[in-house]
């Protein structure tokens, strides 16, 4: 166990460090627009939450593209490592463009949802430039999970360091108006976004044609269409997009909850929200190396390891999950005031609703870290489609209702977000843990080497 436990370690924390290096982005823009006012920071945290439920839904088809190009990587399939790729990029360049359709539409959804008019503007201002990005992003997205199949994480987190870095500086240059630049306020976060995303496309494909990946020639025939292999990846694909479309909806739902209560509590959620997914960054990480290990053992037919595999994820992920939260408890003040003016008028009563979700919201988060540690051990599986059915009624049936319940029926207000949402994610967990163990067991006894993109009806 001692050995799956340090290779599991090995291998996660790059990918560790890359996710919170890709958060950070998020994070950078969330800190750097509180100081410029908390209008803008209540219109970004509306904006970051549409944009963010509809790119990181489409992210679903690069996770299929780790677990069937991890499986070809554990039989040594290059043929297939390098059209999975291929038609990995091509699906998410084809699903960016319905995207891009979306969001131009955020102005008169966010309307419909009565959310403030005055902070609508402001949030059509950041969407009418940021939505560019859409295409850039998901294909980086694809780009690094590529590589994380092939065990090049070093490369993933070098990426992600590049993009945080690139978007500091623009947002310093872009919000603020420093050395000659325009001041452009919220405007100003959605162009460092959009060129960022540009810079780490052509990193990562840089990279891929000029290193010794090159001899594996990653890129041939790369306008040569496979419908065969487009058609596995979007099957085993799409329950994964509804499965993070049905979290991330719920997050989403919180949020212009939070937006009925307050300007303030809706500025306080996005502090608390933005925190939580920063250390949650650490079981993810350990999450996307789960698919790896469990896709490339199933590929290689060394079914014996699974156990022992399975558990170092597991347990090394809740492990830091537990550690996270005594981090968020204990040192939840000092957090809060990174993200804060001190000059600004609201700032004691942000600061106070934000303890307040920190506090609660450690109950959801890990429920969370549960919930993702074991979609990813049966995305290794290419078991996706019963993963989504238990995630969609946990959140939708559960989570969502208690959550508007809680929030607007009962004294509890923006607590109550975080109980009602906490309840459907601590359901889901042991609702897939308990699928884990009986698809571990099936596959142990009857799983036999994989086909060249073959996934799970």
């Amino acid at each position: 166990m001692r050995e799956h436990l340090l290779s599991t370690l090995k291998l996660s924390l790059p990918l560790i460090i890359a996710q919170i290096a890709q958060l950070g982005l998020g994070l950078t823009d969330v800190a750097m627009i509180g100081w410029y006012g908390t209008s803008e920071l209540a219109a970004l945290t509306l904006g970051h939450t549409c944009l963010f439920f509809i790119y990181i839904t489409l992210t679903g088809f690069s996770l299929a593209v780790i677990t069937n190009v991890s499986k070809a990587f554990g039989r040594e399939d290059i043929e297939a490592l390098r059209i999975n790729f291929r038609m990995g990029l091509w699906l998410v360049f084809a699903f960016s463009l319905f995207g891009l359709a979306l969001v131009s539409k955020t102005e008169e959804f966010l309307t419909f949802l009565e959310q403030d008019q005055y902070i609508v503007g402001i949030v059509s201002q950041y969407i009418e430039v940021v939505q560019w990005m859409m295409p850039f992003l998901l294909l980086t997205y694809v780009i690094k999970a590529f590589l994380i199949s092939v065990k090049k994480q070093q490369v993933v987190l070098a990426i992600s360091i590049l993009g945080l870095v690139t978007n500091f500086a623009f947002n310093y240059l872009f919000i603020f108006g420093n050395f000659g630049f325009p001041e452009l306020g919220i405007t100003g976060v959605a162009c460092s976004s959009l060129l960022t995303s540009v810079a780490m496309m052509l990193s990562g494909l840089l990279y891929i044609h000029f290193s010794d990946l090159k001899e594996k020639q990653i890129f041939k025939d790369f306008f040569v269409f496979d419908p065969k292999i487009f058609k596995n990846l979007f099957k085993l694909g799409w329950p994964i997009c509804l499965t993070i479309m049905a979290e991330s909806g719920m997050f989403s739902f919180a949020s212009i909850l939070m937006g009925w209560i307050g300007d303030v509590e809706l500025a306080a959620h996005g502090i608390s929200i933005t925190v939580f997914a920063l250390f949650f960054m650490i079981p993810l990480g350990i999450s996307q190396a789960g698919t790896v290990i469990i896709a490339k053992t199933i590929g290689a037919n060394e079914l014996s390891k699974l156990d022992q595999a399975a558990s170092s994820v597991y347990l090394l992920g809740l492990g830091w999950a537990v550690l996270n939260t005594f981090l968020i408890v204990f040192f939840g003040d000092f957090i809060i005031s990174l993200f804060l003016n001190s000059n600004d008028l609201n700032v004691e009563k942000v600061a106070f609703y934000a303890g307040i979700f920190l506090f609660v919201g450690c109950f959801f988060h890990l429920a969370d870290s549960g919930q993702i540690l074991f979609a990813a051990l049966l995305r290794g599986f290419s078991d996706t489609k019963k993963p989504f059915i238990i995630s969609f009624f946990s959140y939708w049936a559960i989570g969502i209702p208690a959550a508007y319940f809680l929030s607007q029926k009962t004294s509890l207000a923006g607590s109550g977000v975080y109980y009602g949402i906490g309840l459907g994610l601590l359901v889901c967990s042991i609702l897939l843990f308990l699928r884990f163990l009986k698809i571990k067991n099936i596959k142990k006894s009857s799983l036999q080497p994989i086909e060249l993109g073959a996934s799970e009806a």
